[in-house]
């Protein structure tokens, strides 16, 4: 496997690479690519940079979006009814703001570069929000939102998982419905990971609510961690097996 990691969308982003069957040079050479599309799209998408394609729109100086605005228009929009407004990017301060969602978007765009340089085997973590090529399998350590070097809990990791919460980044999170943040950690596993990263930040802020939901939708768990240290899971929420230990997992930091 190879490791690489770069800064960007406020964030690290980790690439883990299965090496078999391909040159350095083409792994290195899939990593630009995928470097460049996160790089790219954090042009297009950042709330902090007054040029972005994003800030000019929250200014209202942009009558015609992009395609890819588009597409993160629409995103937003099924996730909004898919969590039945708890996720909610035209409630954020300052106008709609998608990067509840972007950054799962984005690492799924970077996860498609890898494969078009052929790569079979990887992981893209950005910032606690992992996506898998096809067919692979990776453990994932999920961080403990009150020990920063112990895990909550490890998962098996076949398509996506994405963790949201207010420990690391600090009260980011706003219930559209007014009440207060749920969960000082949320993370939801499985499917696409633009709709688990939504959803991640949905059950942050929404709790046993959003944990209703995940239970109908087919392919998805979740957990959350409450400011009291209480742990609720959906009821087909599976995590490892005990002995997993972490310099064996990505681990997972929203």
């Amino acid at each position: 496997m190879i490791a690489r990691t770069h800064e960007v969308m406020g964030t690290v982003v980790s690439y883990l690479i299965d090496d078999q069957g391909l040159t350095h040079e083409q792994i290195e050479g899939a990593i630009a690519d995928a470097c460049r599309e996160f790089t790219d799209l954090d042009a297009r998408f950042s709330t902090w940079k007054p040029e972005s394609e994003l800030s000019q729109l929250r200014r209202g100086g942009q009558s015609s979006p992009s395609a890819l605005m588009e597409e993160v228009i629409d995103l937003c929009g099924e996730n909004f009814e898919l969590t039945r407004g708890f996720f909610d990017p035209w409630a954020m301060p300052g106008g709609f703001d998608p990067t509840g969602l972007v950054k799962g978007w984005a690492a799924e765009r970077a996860l498609r570069v890898l494969a078009e340089h052929g790569v079979i085997n990887a992981l893209v973590n950005a910032g606690g929000d992992v996506c898998v090529t096809p067919g692979a399998s990776f453990l994932v350590g999920i961080q403990h939102p009150f020990e920063a070097e112990a895990l909550c809990g490890v998962v098996n990791v076949t398509s996506a998982v994405a963790t949201s919460g207010i420990y690391a980044r600090g009260a980011h999170l706003i219930n559209p419905h007014g009440e207060s943040i749920a969960a000082v950690s949320a993370t939801v596993v499985g499917g696409r990971l633009v709709v688990a990263d939504a959803l991640a930040t949905a059950l942050a802020v929404g709790g046993a609510s959003v944990l209703y939901l995940l239970e109908e939708i087919e392919g998805v768990e979740g957990f959350f961690i409450t400011p009291e240290g209480v742990m609720f899971t959906s009821s087909g929420m599976a995590f490892a097996e005990e002995g997993a230990t972490a310099s064996t997992l990505d681990l997972a930091t929203p």
